[in-house]
């Protein structure tokens, strides 16, 4: 991502205002254009489904994309975060032979645990019928997919590739439901299962044609046991430590039955969602300027301990990496701050103005703050993945988890005007417990080059913190 980052940033840098602007816009469809994406269709098909729709297979339909979004990020975690991980490795080593096997296990694994989560979901809990159940978790499995597949685009430098393929995918769905109106709910599931599948197929094609070879499947020494224990777990944290509050109040106040056992909270949920939208215009920050800063400033450090620099320049240049982090953190977080104010005060309203249910205020609110701290969470499991210590990023993420659960639970009869503080609480957690891992890390860097995270001294596996 650093190596977009020095792309946009250079556009800023020399494009005046219409640069500024352009980098910015580009960043934010990078960092987050398929989830912007994902959020207006989700508008958009909601809208429709209340005009086409009777309100108990409108709910049906909610109930599918949500569960479907939200369980194929927890199950693509772990195996995506440890593909993409092969696949830098492989690149790294200017080894693109071996890169076509590990997407294509990735992707056949991906797909399996889909299938069988939507299985387990819709056809035995949610009881949904045969044909339904077969849609929605073919759904779930795509999406799983895509999880797996587009960030190796990115990786790859085709970063305008998937939110290309999202576009089409949506494109395609919302016209076919205009052009040709379904009233019976198994058609609109297959024709928005459709749009998720061209989606995948946009992307696959576009990793097919950079990969051209045959594919050969890793071996089992590809990676360290250890290694891609620690980096699964922690996908895995990650996607919990966003969805674990929503799930708690999934049965939680002003939570009501779906679709069989399957339950949902509008209230938390659409208030949630559109708080977490507020983290976008850091995450753009986050790509063109924080990460760029942080990189180059590694990489001199880098230079000269594999140099022939003294132990007083290294330490210097240490230096400088603690300065660029703080200066590019306390950016960060300004700017944040100021988007999660700007939400305080325009809640209301933005709720007027989109005809939301203004009990989600609160939660709209208290996850637009907590975005704040999310980024600072962010930012350092960023700083911890240059570091190789991704023991660190799963204590990191779990903490951020457990404190969110906790939270959730202290105030799981609160009622609505708690909803969001779960969230906010864990990410508060998460940026402390981050910061002083990074602190400390940072304080030890050279020890940790040379001995302390030396694969020569502590072996392939790396250290477990």
């Amino acid at each position: 991502m650093a190596g977009i980052g020095f792309k946009l940033a250079q556009v800023a840098r020399e494009g005046g205002v219409g640069g500024i602007v352009g980098a910015a816009a580009h960043g934010a469809v990078i960092s987050a254009g398929p989830w912007l994406m994902t959020a207006v269709a989700m508008g958009l098909l909601e809208r429709w489904a209340a005009v086409h729709l009777t309100s108990a297979n409108g709910m049906i339909l909610q109930t599918v994309l949500i569960y479907a979004f939200s369980l194929s990020a927890l199950a693509a975690a772990p195996i995506g975060i440890v593909a993409t991980r092969l696949v830098a490795d492989r690149i790294f080593a200017r080894d693109a032979a071996g890169i076509p096997g590990i997407v294509l296990l990735a992707l056949a694994a991906g797909g399996v645990i889909g299938l069988a989560a939507g299985a387990l979901l819709f056809g035995v809990l949610g009881r949904l019928p045969f044909a339904q159940a077969l849609a929605a978790s073919v759904a779930l499995a795509w999406l799983a997919q895509i999880w797996i597949a587009g960030p190796m685009l990115t990786a790859l430098d085709r970063y305008r590739a998937v939110p290309v393929a999202y576009l089409i995918g949506t494109g395609v769905a919302a016209g076919t439901l205009s052009l040709w109106p379904q009233r019976e709910l198994v058609g609109v599931l297959l024709v928005v299962t459709g749009g998720i599948g061209l989606t995948l197929a946009a992307i696959l094609l576009v990793l097919r044609r950079h990969f051209a070879g045959d594919v050969v499947l890793p071996t089992r020494d590809a990676m360290h046991p250890r290694l891609a224990l620690i980096i699964a777990l922690a996908g895995i944290a990650g996607v919990a430590a966003i969805w674990i509050d929503k799930w708690i109040l999934w049965f939680g106040p002003a939570s009501r039955i779906a679709i069989g056992a399957l339950r949902l909270n509008p209230i938390n949920d659409g208030g949630s969602f559109l708080g977490l939208l507020t983290i976008v215009p850091g995450l753009t920050l986050l790509l063109i300027v924080t990460e760029t800063r942080f990189d180059r400033a590694f990489g001199s450090m880098l230079a000269r301990c594999t140099g022939t620099s003294t132990l007083e320049r290294i330490e210097e240049a240490r230096g400088e990496v603690v300065r660029v982090m703080g200066d590019s953190l306390r950016l960060l977080v300004l700017a944040q701050m100021l988007i999660a104010a700007f939400a305080w005060v325009l809640a209301v309203p933005l709720f007027d103005a989109i005809g939301a249910d203004v009990r989600a205020i609160f939660a709209f609110r208290q996850t637009s703050a907590g975005a704040v701290f999310h980024l600072v969470v962010i930012a350092t499991t960023v700083v911890l993945a240059y570091y190789d210590l991704f023991g660190r990023i799963l204590v990191t993420w779990a903490s951020f988890a457990l404190a969110s659960a906790l939270a959730t639970l202290v105030q799981f009869d609160a009622g609505f005007a708690a909803f969001g503080w779960g969230y906010m609480a864990g990410a508060v957690v998460g940026a402390f417990v981050g910061l002083a891992l990074v602190a400390e890390a940072s304080t030890n860097m050279t020890y940790l080059l040379f001995v302390g995270n030396n694969p020569a001294v502590v072996g392939h596996g790396g250290r477990w913190l």
